[in-house]
């Protein structure tokens, strides 16, 4: 019976000291390979090499994780990391007591601000487009990449953050940063400078205009009412007061707009011209 009992206590301690004997020595050097920006929630494999004897290599032997400040990331038990907020983090991997680090930038893109985009001008050329990656409470995350694209690239084409307007007409541009996207509305015109012929001895002005849609825009110096005609379609005729007056038509053939004069309006010159007055063709 006491050898029986002797027997197996050795049979425990021998089986107690393989795990170790398999384990093996720690290693001489630890790395942490993580991406430089973390854009997205969504988990991140941790790389960690372990350098033993001259040779390295990348382990999945048990490895801790500790973050600071622990509330902007974790490191799960599968070596995937998660960011939980945007912010500046030091990640470290223990393997036997040797350690490696690295840090870590998480930006958690909340949304995509460009704003209202203003019509885009053909005859103006390209504009470079200024996009913002916001975090959750509205701060800038000025190193998180913004890429853009066009739905219609024959009307608008996008090269990095430069839109370059090819013909008249609407489209939209798409922004995706992190794991958010944004579509805005995309609106190009081209202005025009038709010759200005003065009427009604110079208090009102005719620009003639082959087929087409064309908008008109007048800006007084101060409120007056102010009328647009439509050579070929009355219906389109335009009355109003104020300062900004804005009229738009389809001329289904060759025709033109009457404006009153805004250097009459202003000051009783008959001078005529474009001053106060913008023409664009128009989607």
């Amino acid at each position: 019976m006491l050898r029986s009992r002797s027997g197996r206590a050795l049979v425990l301690v021998a089986s107690s000291l393989v795990p170790l004997a398999c384990k093996g020595p720690p290693p001489d050097q630890v790395r942490l390979e993580l991406p430089d920006v973390v854009v997205s929630p969504d988990p991140v494999h941790a790389t960690v090499h372990v350098r033993r004897g001259g040779t390295a290599s990348v382990t999945n032997e048990k490895t801790d994780f500790s973050v600071a400040p622990a509330d902007v990331a974790s490191v799960g038990a599968d070596m995937n990391l998660t960011c939980r907020k945007s912010g500046d983090a030091q990640v470290t991997a223990s393997i036997q007591g040797v350690t490696g680090s690295t840090r870590v930038k998480c930006r958690l893109v909340a949304r995509i601000d460009v704003g209202t985009l203003p019509p885009f001008d053909i005859t103006k050329g390209p504009v470079s487009l200024h996009a913002s990656a916001l975090a959750k409470g509205g701060a800038p995350l000025e190193d998180v990449p913004i890429t853009m694209s066009s739905e219609s690239p024959h009307v608008a084409s996008v090269s990095s953050n430069v839109v370059t307007p090819l013909a008249v007409g609407e489209t939209k541009l798409t922004l995706e940063a992190g794991a958010q996207t944004a579509t805005v509305p995309v609106r190009v015109v081209r202005s025009l400078t038709p010759e200005a012929l003065p009427l009604e001895g110079g208090r009102r002005i005719y620009f003639g205009l082959p087929d087409g849609k064309y908008e008109v825009k007048v800006e007084l110096p101060l409120d007056h009412a102010f009328s647009i005609e439509w050579r070929g379609a009355p219906y389109c005729a335009y009355k109003g007061s104020g300062k900004s007056h804005v009229s738009t038509c389809v001329l289904q053939s060759k025709g033109g707009a009457v404006v009153d004069n805004p250097a009459f309006i202003a000051t009783g010159s008959t001078t005529v011209g474009m001053n106060g007055i913008s023409i664009s063709e128009v989607p």
